[in-house]
């Protein structure tokens, strides 16, 4: 039986991750989650495996105290997913850096901010695992969500960095990088700045959808798991094959770019 910490526990992806780890692994959760009518209505659900955390990912203090509490009434988390964030649609001249800040704020700083605080309980345990949500925004780039893959390329970043500082600790990281899905991330929780007249707006909106089939939440499932039933995490894992040999083309470019300059 494990523990678990979840972020953006209510909706989306989220959502469907606690559902599997508490109705698949019998787990118990502790849920991170703005909404207190969402966290009752999971309490009432799950019947004593979802211990709710009622806060802002933005507010570290606040999450951090609430963390800790939670902690030292279920016990040591050995897994922790951290999947709150949202999209802010817009193109980079049109956006604010005030909105560029917020979108940074929750889907980066709101990463450690649940991290942080963790780290100390978790290096007690013999061994954990440590889950960063990313996207195909953090490894490719489409027009309108410059603010949202500015985000992801550092949870990559982010990622990376904690794997290599918690080298030869008991804590293992991976990251996933989900393609689209039937989650709202794009409609209901999405954020979005009207188009400035400089630009064909509906040319821009074509080229931002990726024409990727948009999945149901439940088809991330065989790749969530297996970051953490690999018996060594993987590092990072997509959830489209079709995503990932578009991936692998545009890497290539970057090697057959960089290489250039030296070759000539």
């Amino acid at each position: 039986m494990n523990t678990w910490v979840v972020s953006g526990c209510s909706s989306g992806l989220g959502r469907c991750w606690t559902h599997s780890i508490i109705t698949d692994r019998q787990d118990t959760v502790i849920g991170i989650t703005r909404s207190k009518e969402v966290a009752e209505e999971m309490v009432n659900a799950y019947q004593g495996h979802f211990v709710p955390c009622v806060a802002d990912v933005q507010d570290s203090k606040d999450l951090t105290e609430k963390l800790i509490s939670a902690v030292r009434t279920v016990g040591t988390p050995s897994r922790v997913v951290t999947a709150a964030g949202y999209a802010q649609f817009g193109t980079l001249e049109d956006v604010s850096n005030e909105q560029i800040r917020a979108q940074f704020t929750t889907n980066v700083e709101g990463c450690l901010n649940v991290i942080r605080p963790l780290l100390p309980f978790m290096r007690e345990m013999d061994s954990s695992r440590i889950l960063l949500v990313s996207s195909m925004s953090g490894v490719a780039c489409w027009p309108l969500l410059g603010a949202y893959q500015i985000s992801k390329y550092a949870i990559e970043a982010i990622s990376d960095t904690l794997r290599q500082e918690l080298q030869g600790s008991s804590i293992q990281v991976g990251c996933i990088e989900p393609g689209p899905h039937k989650t709202g991330w794009a409609s209901t929780y999405a954020r979005r700045h009207e188009i400035s007249a400089n630009y064909n707006a509906s040319e821009l909106m074509k080229r931002a959808s990726c024409g990727y089939n948009i999945e149901d939440p439940t088809a991330s499932l065989p790749y969530f798991w297996k970051m953490f039933d690999s018996p060594v995490m993987p590092q990072r894992i997509a959830t489209s094959r079709e995503f990932v040999e578009f991936a692998v083309e545009e890497a290539q470019q970057k090697i057959r770019d960089w290489r250039a300059v030296f070759d000539d």
